[in-house]
């Protein structure tokens, strides 16, 4: 079962003021999707991480810093989110 985390970046990129990201983890690599800027990326983890359950920190910190820094690879599709996903 993949791990599924969102967020909002608290980034005024949105018309309201917000920066939404939905992003799941993989066994190798980490795919999000930045919901208010419509970037979608792929995020691989490097062999200490792959296979690790990771903290919502952690999930976070990795995509922002490699999205910051464009170290992502672009994803074709924008990953979904739900009624049941938490804003934090």
């Amino acid at each position: 079962m993949k791990q599924r985390y969102t967020w909002n970046t608290g980034r005024p990129y949105d018309r309201d003021g917000k920066q939404l990201m939905v992003a799941e983890v993989h066994t190798d690599e980490i795919k999000f999707s930045d919901l208010s800027r419509y970037i979608n990326g792929t995020v691989p983890l490097g062999k200490y991480l792959k296979g690790k359950t990771l903290t919502n920190s952690d999930i976070e910190g990795i995509v922002m810093h490699n999205y910051d820094y464009g170290n992502y690879s672009s994803l074709d599709i924008t990953l979904e989110c739900s009624s049941a996903d938490k804003w934090i």
